[in-house]
């Protein structure tokens, strides 16, 4: 008899052994990737006497996602597979502007809505493209973004597009990433360089 309920113990952990062991193995997490902040060895200079607000990019539900895009037509979207942006690619955008606007130290104060709520001056950035084209055996990261400077206020003192591809030798992650990097490099520096520019034409034609 007291054999019985020792048999049963040996038959309920050798069930629990046999249930662990066909547990699937959980998958390793996606690399998720950031946009990092232009070099600012050229855009440094002197400083500006003038405070400058990023707003919050615009963008379609095509890019206002954590996914990375891929475009293998015109009028085709799909997402890479495997990896992904580590937070709102237009959020991460604006972060990397703000972030080369402060390393750079020209302007006199520079961020988003939150930490400057009023500015002289506004930059308003509209993302029409941020994916990686393929098709005919060309793959190339592509970036093209819209900036207006205005006062916030309905005025628009200027405005220009900023356009860079890099191809990507795979749509391996890390690749597609590395073109990534060097497009957002190229972009970045060219929109805060042209905002310098602007911006010092446009406070003059304010002060007049």
């Amino acid at each position: 008899m007291k054999m019985f309920p020792r048999l049963l113990g040996g038959l309920a952990a050798l069930s629990l052994m046999g249930c662990v062991s066909v547990l699937p193995e959980a998958a390793p997490a996606k690399p998720r990737f950031h946009i990092t902040p232009a070099s600012v060895s050229d855009i440094s200079g002197d400083a500006l006497a003038w405070s400058l607000v990023i707003d919050d990019p615009r963008a379609t539900r095509v890019y206002d996602t954590v996914r990375i895009a891929v475009t293998p037509a015109p009028g085709r979207t799909e997402y890479l597979g495997g990896a992904e942006w580590a937070d709102r690619a237009p959020r991460l955008f604006q972060t990397a502007l703000v972030q080369t606007f402060e390393d750079a130290g020209r302007v006199l104060a520079v961020g988003d809505r939150n930490a400057i709520p009023i500015a002289d001056l506004v930059l308003q950035t509209d993302i029409r493209r941020m994916d990686v084209s393929v098709g005919n055996g060309d793959e190339q990261a592509v970036v093209s973004i819209y900036v207006r400077l205005t006062n916030g206020k309905g005025t628009v003192y200027a405005a220009n597009r900023f356009d860079a591809q890099a191809r990507t030798s795979s749509l391996k992650p890390t690749d597609v990433y590395s073109a990534f990097n060097s497009v957002f490099s190229d972009v970045l520096a060219d929109i805060v360089r042209w905002s310098y520019e602007e911006g010092n034409k446009a406070r003059a034609t304010a002060s007049r």
